[in-house]
Protein backbone atom coordinates (compact mmCIF):
# COMPACT_ATOMS: atom_id res chain seq x y z
CA UNK A 1 0.00 0.00 0.00
CA UNK A 2 3.11 2.24 0.70
CA UNK A 3 4.89 1.63 -2.52
CA UNK A 4 1.33 2.60 -4.53
CA UNK A 5 0.60 5.66 -2.66
CA UNK A 6 4.22 6.63 -3.35
CA UNK A 7 3.93 6.26 -7.23
CA UNK A 8 0.93 8.15 -7.06
CA UNK A 9 2.39 11.14 -5.12
CA UNK A 10 5.31 11.41 -6.87
CA UNK A 11 3.69 12.98 -10.16
CA UNK A 12 2.45 15.62 -7.93
CA UNK A 13 5.34 16.42 -6.41
CA UNK A 14 7.23 16.82 -9.33
CA UNK A 15 4.12 18.87 -10.78
CA UNK A 16 4.37 21.15 -7.97
CA UNK A 17 7.65 21.89 -8.07
CA UNK A 18 7.09 22.14 -11.55
CA UNK A 19 4.45 25.02 -10.88
CA UNK A 20 6.45 26.85 -8.20
CA UNK A 21 9.67 26.88 -10.62
CA UNK A 22 7.67 28.71 -12.97
CA UNK A 23 6.33 30.73 -10.53
CA UNK A 24 9.61 32.16 -9.38
CA UNK A 25 11.22 32.34 -12.77
CA UNK A 26 7.87 34.91 -13.42
CA UNK A 27 8.40 36.84 -10.66
CA UNK A 28 11.83 37.31 -11.38
CA UNK A 29 10.66 38.33 -14.66
CA UNK A 30 8.20 40.61 -13.24
CA UNK A 31 11.27 42.18 -10.87
CA UNK A 32 13.31 43.06 -13.54
CA UNK A 33 14.21 47.19 -13.04
CA UNK A 34 13.02 49.19 -16.23
CA UNK A 35 14.75 52.33 -17.31
CA UNK A 36 13.00 55.56 -16.05
CA UNK A 37 14.91 57.38 -18.67
CA UNK A 38 15.87 57.22 -22.27
CA UNK A 39 17.38 59.19 -25.17
CA UNK A 40 18.08 58.76 -28.25
CA UNK A 41 18.50 60.75 -31.42
CA UNK A 42 19.80 59.92 -35.56
CA UNK A 43 22.78 61.80 -36.19
CA UNK A 44 23.41 62.97 -40.11
CA UNK A 45 20.74 60.23 -40.81
CA UNK A 46 22.05 57.70 -38.89
CA UNK A 47 20.45 56.35 -35.47
CA UNK A 48 22.62 57.42 -32.42
CA UNK A 49 22.09 56.22 -28.90
CA UNK A 50 23.93 56.57 -25.56
CA UNK A 51 26.56 53.36 -25.15
CA UNK A 52 25.07 50.58 -22.81
CA UNK A 53 27.55 49.43 -19.84
CA UNK A 54 28.04 45.94 -19.60
CA UNK A 55 25.33 44.35 -21.50
CA UNK A 56 23.20 46.07 -18.73
CA UNK A 57 20.02 47.95 -19.99
CA UNK A 58 20.27 50.07 -17.06
CA UNK A 59 23.58 51.56 -17.58
CA UNK A 60 23.26 53.57 -20.26
CA UNK A 61 25.93 56.59 -20.80
CA UNK A 62 23.41 59.38 -20.27
CA UNK A 63 22.37 61.68 -17.59
CA UNK A 64 20.51 65.10 -16.81
CA UNK A 65 20.42 67.47 -13.79
CA UNK A 66 17.73 70.53 -12.93
CA UNK A 67 19.42 73.01 -11.61
CA UNK A 68 18.56 77.12 -10.80
CA UNK A 69 19.84 80.60 -10.73
CA UNK A 70 18.27 83.52 -9.23
CA UNK A 71 18.41 87.02 -11.61
CA UNK A 72 17.21 89.68 -10.34
CA UNK A 73 15.07 88.70 -8.12
CA UNK A 74 13.70 85.72 -10.37
CA UNK A 75 13.80 82.44 -10.26
CA UNK A 76 15.22 80.64 -13.84
CA UNK A 77 15.48 77.16 -13.69
CA UNK A 78 17.57 75.43 -16.35
CA UNK A 79 18.02 71.40 -17.40
CA UNK A 80 21.60 70.02 -18.57
CA UNK A 81 21.70 66.57 -20.57
CA UNK A 82 24.74 64.71 -21.10
CA UNK A 83 24.98 61.64 -23.29
CA UNK A 84 28.01 59.94 -24.66
CA UNK A 85 29.11 56.91 -26.74
CA UNK A 86 32.07 55.47 -27.14
CA UNK A 87 33.43 51.65 -28.24
CA UNK A 88 34.44 51.58 -24.40
CA UNK A 89 31.45 52.62 -23.46
CA UNK A 90 32.85 55.36 -21.05
CA UNK A 91 31.15 58.57 -20.21
CA UNK A 92 33.58 61.52 -20.06
CA UNK A 93 34.41 64.30 -22.14
CA UNK A 94 37.11 62.39 -24.33
CA UNK A 95 34.48 60.00 -25.55
CA UNK A 96 34.36 59.53 -29.34
CA UNK A 97 31.38 61.43 -29.36
CA UNK A 98 30.09 63.68 -26.25
CA UNK A 99 26.71 65.64 -27.12
CA UNK A 100 25.75 68.61 -24.31
CA UNK A 101 22.58 70.67 -24.20
CA UNK A 102 21.32 73.41 -22.12
CA UNK A 103 17.60 74.55 -21.67
CA UNK A 104 17.76 77.75 -19.66
CA UNK A 105 14.42 79.59 -18.18
CA UNK A 106 12.76 76.48 -18.68
CA UNK A 107 9.37 77.12 -16.65
CA UNK A 108 6.47 76.01 -18.91
CA UNK A 109 6.28 73.41 -21.66
CA UNK A 110 6.39 74.94 -25.13
CA UNK A 111 9.21 75.55 -27.78
CA UNK A 112 13.20 76.38 -26.70
CA UNK A 113 15.78 77.87 -29.11
CA UNK A 114 18.93 77.25 -28.30
CA UNK A 115 20.99 80.79 -29.00
CA UNK A 116 23.48 80.72 -26.09
CA UNK A 117 27.11 79.56 -25.90
CA UNK A 118 27.90 76.62 -24.21
CA UNK A 119 31.39 79.11 -22.91
CA UNK A 120 28.43 80.94 -20.63
CA UNK A 121 27.60 78.86 -17.88
CA UNK A 122 23.62 80.37 -17.33
CA UNK A 123 22.77 80.01 -20.80
CA UNK A 124 20.85 77.87 -23.18
CA UNK A 125 23.52 75.99 -25.74
CA UNK A 126 24.30 72.66 -27.97
CA UNK A 127 27.53 71.08 -27.60
CA UNK A 128 28.69 68.13 -30.13
CA UNK A 129 32.38 67.15 -29.77
CA UNK A 130 34.09 64.33 -31.77
CA UNK A 131 37.61 63.33 -30.44
CA UNK A 132 39.56 61.29 -33.50
CA UNK A 133 42.19 58.87 -32.44
CA UNK A 134 44.96 60.84 -32.57
CA UNK A 135 44.13 63.09 -29.68
CA UNK A 136 42.22 66.11 -31.89
CA UNK A 137 38.40 67.27 -31.97
CA UNK A 138 36.15 68.79 -33.87
CA UNK A 139 33.51 70.89 -31.31
CA UNK A 140 30.34 71.26 -33.18
CA UNK A 141 27.74 74.58 -31.67
CA UNK A 142 24.93 75.75 -32.13
CA UNK A 143 24.20 79.39 -34.01
CA UNK A 144 24.32 82.03 -31.55
CA UNK A 145 23.38 84.52 -33.77
CA UNK A 146 19.70 82.71 -35.38
CA UNK A 147 17.77 80.11 -33.97
CA UNK A 148 19.23 76.55 -35.82
CA UNK A 149 18.45 74.04 -32.81
CA UNK A 150 15.50 73.58 -30.94
CA UNK A 151 14.18 71.56 -27.67
CA UNK A 152 10.34 71.49 -27.15
CA UNK A 153 9.27 70.55 -24.09
CA UNK A 154 6.21 68.44 -23.83
CA UNK A 155 5.62 67.21 -20.14
CA UNK A 156 7.11 67.61 -16.94
CA UNK A 157 6.92 64.83 -14.26
CA UNK A 158 6.85 65.26 -10.37
CA UNK A 159 9.46 63.55 -8.46
CA UNK A 160 7.88 62.46 -4.78
CA UNK A 161 10.27 63.87 -2.40
CA UNK A 162 11.90 66.04 -4.88
CA UNK A 163 11.57 70.36 -5.17
CA UNK A 164 12.19 69.78 -8.93
CA UNK A 165 10.39 68.20 -12.11
CA UNK A 166 11.32 65.39 -14.21
CA UNK A 167 11.00 66.45 -17.83
CA UNK A 168 10.39 65.00 -21.20
CA UNK A 169 10.81 66.76 -24.45
CA UNK A 170 12.38 66.12 -28.12
CA UNK A 171 15.04 68.49 -30.36
CA UNK A 172 15.89 68.72 -33.62
CA UNK A 173 18.66 71.15 -35.73
CA UNK A 174 21.99 71.74 -36.95
CA UNK A 175 25.43 72.38 -35.22
CA UNK A 176 28.32 73.92 -36.62
CA UNK A 177 32.19 73.11 -36.30
CA UNK A 178 33.40 75.80 -34.27
CA UNK A 179 36.45 76.65 -36.36
CA UNK A 180 34.46 75.37 -40.22
CA UNK A 181 31.34 76.85 -40.15
CA UNK A 182 31.16 75.22 -43.66
CA UNK A 183 31.42 71.80 -41.51
CA UNK A 184 28.12 70.73 -39.71
CA UNK A 185 25.89 67.80 -38.27
CA UNK A 186 22.36 67.35 -38.29
CA UNK A 187 20.58 66.58 -35.77
CA UNK A 188 16.98 65.12 -36.06
CA UNK A 189 14.14 63.09 -33.96
CA UNK A 190 16.16 63.39 -30.54
CA UNK A 191 13.89 62.42 -28.06
CA UNK A 192 14.49 62.66 -24.08
CA UNK A 193 12.61 61.33 -21.21
CA UNK A 194 13.91 61.99 -17.59
CA UNK A 195 12.27 60.66 -14.80
CA UNK A 196 15.31 60.22 -12.80
CA UNK A 197 17.43 63.46 -12.68
CA UNK A 198 20.65 64.47 -10.58
CA UNK A 199 21.87 61.08 -9.85
CA UNK A 200 25.57 60.78 -9.21
CA UNK A 201 26.25 57.83 -12.06
CA UNK A 202 24.40 56.08 -15.17
CA UNK A 203 21.76 54.19 -13.89
CA UNK A 204 18.74 54.77 -15.29
CA UNK A 205 16.39 52.33 -13.66
CA UNK A 206 14.94 52.86 -10.11
CA UNK A 207 17.25 52.21 -7.09
CA UNK A 208 16.23 52.42 -3.74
Amino acid sequence: MTNRRNILYRPVFGLLILLLSCQKKEIAKEQKPQPLNSFSMQLNGQAWQPSTVEQDQCMRTFKGAWSSVTEKGEEKPYYTIWAYKDPRAVGIYGSENAFEFQIFDVKKTGTYTLTGSYKEHFSAYALFVVNKPDGTNSRYINNTNKGAFTVEVSEFTSLPGSWFNGIKGSFYGTLYNENNPLDSLTLQQGEFTLKKINWYNFNQCAQW
